[in-house]
Formats: structure tokens, sequence, C-alpha cells
């Protein structure tokens, strides 16, 4: 991402020294506090302003609309909401605002599955067969469909397996995850490989992990989600989408929204924040079934790579491990990116509009780190 704005960062060092002084001196007049109390308010004051002065700048430059929240420890320290939908300028973001997850839905949905799996109502080797056997791809597992290894095509982008014109004649009433099934068992898109030989992302096996659940539990998938996680971990504003629930989005007839899975869910940011939360405390599932989720998968063919249950994955030969997953669906193009092993968070929700989400995150990831090292060296 080019934006011009982002070299005010390089005036960091001038603005952490400007806010020492004043410290020191608020502190000299007071008189009560210790020093690891001047490094922990000067990592928070140095946070404070160089998010809000980088923020402000990347709004300012006309290519981002959106909700972004960082946390830490679990506790929010940055949290704000930036201009209108581009796609519904009625209203304007605020912090409250719940927005299209698009793919950053598949952690939600994997973690149903992980709840059931814990539950011993499922497991991760179970054939897909065995829930729908109508369905005739040969030894496609639950394991395979959660890292993206069964070589089944996806519904959204593989427009080969699936033309584009498959489902006009149901245009006016939305597709469901259930007539994606009986597609799939009438006409059987050919896999792209065999089953588990390398990892091709596919937004199909995604629905069928929340057509599992449905079948396992005998609830609608909203009712799972609702009442085990949602619920237990106090996602107040999160749903999935139906007809009559959800925000304006980019399209009003897109006849594939009702498939859910892959994407639907709606939340907003302080409600991945307690997702994340509520991952880190185990309120969800065990540390145990979190740090196979975590866990590079393996293809006969690919070899490793960097998708767990849900989430990808990027482990750098130095730093911290980031745990995340983005999105793109109805003009919605949401982040989460996590550093679990220093539990901070990162969430932005915005719109599409060709900006540079990765930029952000890193160019927030350094400012954090940035406090870090000069306020611990200052005091």
């Amino acid at each position: 991402m080019q934006i011009k704005t982002f070299s005010r960062l390089k005036h960091r060092k001038t603005t952490l020294s400007v806010l020492l002084t004043a410290f020191l001196l608020v502190t000299h007049v007071e008189g009560t506090i210790t020093h690891e109390d001047d490094a922990f308010y000067c990592k928070r004051d140095y946070r404070n302003c160089m998010l809000n002065l980088f923020m402000d700048s990347v709004y300012q430059s006309g290519r981002y609309n959106g909700i972004v929240l960082v946390a830490e420890n679990g506790k929010v320290i940055y949290k704000k909401a930036f201009g209108a939908p581009v796609y519904d300028t009625s209203r304007v973001y605020t912090v409250n605002t719940a927005m299209q997850l698009a793919s950053v839905s598949k952690p939600l949905t994997a973690t149903a599955i992980m709840i059931l799996a814990e539950r011993g109502l499922l497991n991760y080797d179970d054939l897909l067969s065995l829930y729908f056997p109508q369905i005739r791809y040969p030894n496609v597992t639950i394991r395979h469909l959660l890292q993206h290894t069964s070589g089944i095509p996806d519904y959204i982008n593989d427009t080969r397996s699936f033309p584009k014109n498959m489902y006009k004649y149901k245009l006016d009433n939305e597709i469901t995850n259930q007539e994606l099934i009986n597609y799939l068992a009438l006409y059987k898109p050919r896999q792209h490989f065999k089953t588990g030989q390398y990892h091709k992302y596919s937004n199909t096996g995604y629905a069928l992990l929340a057509s599992i659940v449905e079948k396992v539990s005998g609830e609608t998938f909203s009712e799972f989600m609702q009442k085990n996680i949602f619920e237990v971990v106090g996602m107040k504003d999160t749903y999935l989408y139906s007809a009559d629930r959800h925000h304006k989005m980019l399209r009003d007839e897109e006849n594939l929204d009702g498939i859910l899975g892959d994407k639907g869910v709606f939340a907003t940011a302080e409600d991945l924040f307690l997702f994340d939360k509520a991952l880190n405390t185990h309120k969800l599932v065990s540390q145990k079934t979190l740090e196979e989720a975590y866990s590079e998968g393996n293809a006969l063919k690919d070899e490793k790579f960097g998708y767990g249950y849900g989430w990808r994955l990027y482990k750098p030969e130095f730093g911290e491990n980031l745990i995340f997953h983005k999105g793109l669906w109805q003009g919605s193009n949401p982040m989460f990116m996590r550093y679990v092993s220093c539990n901070r968070v990162i969430i932005s929700l915005h719109d599409n509009s060709g900006f540079n989400s990765s930029a952000m995150h890193n160019r927030i990831t350094e400012i954090m780190n940035v406090s870090e090292n000069l306020c611990f060296e200052s005091f």
C-alpha cells in the first residue's frame, strides 16, 4: 500500500520525546509514581498518540472506511470508527456496527466443529460420506474440509465446475446449503486433485462443515452458533445472515448469500475481540484442541502449509507467530489478526476499496512493538 501519510510514523521518536518530557513533569509534581508506572504510562500514551495519528492519516487518505480495534492482554487499547459504507451512504460506521465477516466466518465454523469433537459427537477423520452419502468424493474427511485439502472445487470462484448460470433458475430465491449439497450429489463437480494431495482453498468445504454441524447437533447452523458460541462468549451483536436480518450489502440480489459456514456471520469488532478472548481463556475449547487447530497442515504433495483448522498461519523466522484470517464478500473486506503468544489482537472491519490492510496491520504492529522497546529502555 502506498499511502504517503504513513511516513508520519518516521517522527515517532520525536513524538515520544515530547510525551516523555510532559509525563516526567507531571510525575515530578505528583511524586508518587514508580519507575514501573512510568514505563506503563509511557507505553499507553505513546500507543494512544501514534495509533490516532496513524489511523487518522489513513482515513484522510480517502481509502479507508471501517472500524479498527487493537487489544492486548485482554484489554482494548484502541477502538475507533471511520466514515460510512461505500455501498450505503445513508448511515455511518460506529464502533458498534456489525459487518459481514466473509471468510473471517471460517474460524467460527471451525470452532463449532471443534466443540462437537470435544463432546465426542464427531471425529476429524470421519468421512464426509458418513454424513452425506449422496456426495461421492472418495476418502474426504472433516479434517480435509477444515484444512482445504479435499480437492472439492470452490462454489464461489471455480466457474468451470460451478458455471455462473448454475443457479440462475433460483435467482429470485437464495441458494441454501442443502441446495449446494444437492448440486454436488447430482453433478459431482470433478475434484481438482486426489483427496489430501494438495492444499487448495475451497469455500465449499466450509459450507459442508456447517451442514455437518446441523446434521450432528440436530439444530440449524444459526441456532447452534447462537447457543454454543455467541451466547457463551457474550457476542450480543453477532448473528448469521438471513434474508430478513442483515445490514445492506454491496449487491441486493446475490443468491449465494444464503450459503453459510464459509461466510455469513455478521459481527462487531468488539464481539470478535470477545471471541479472541474466549479462545485464549479456553472458554470454548481446550488448549490441546487449539494447539491442533493452530498447527500447520500436511499434504501429500505440498508437505506442510500454513493453514490449521479455520486459521491461516504465518511463522516468521524472527518475531511472533501470526494466526489470522481475512475475508472478501459483498463489499466487506475484514481482517482478524492474532498474536496468541503475546495475547495481542488487531481487528479491522472495512470496505473493499483497494485498501492494503496488510500494510496497515504491519504499521500498527510496529507501533506496538516500538512502544515496548522505547518506553522500557527510557525508564
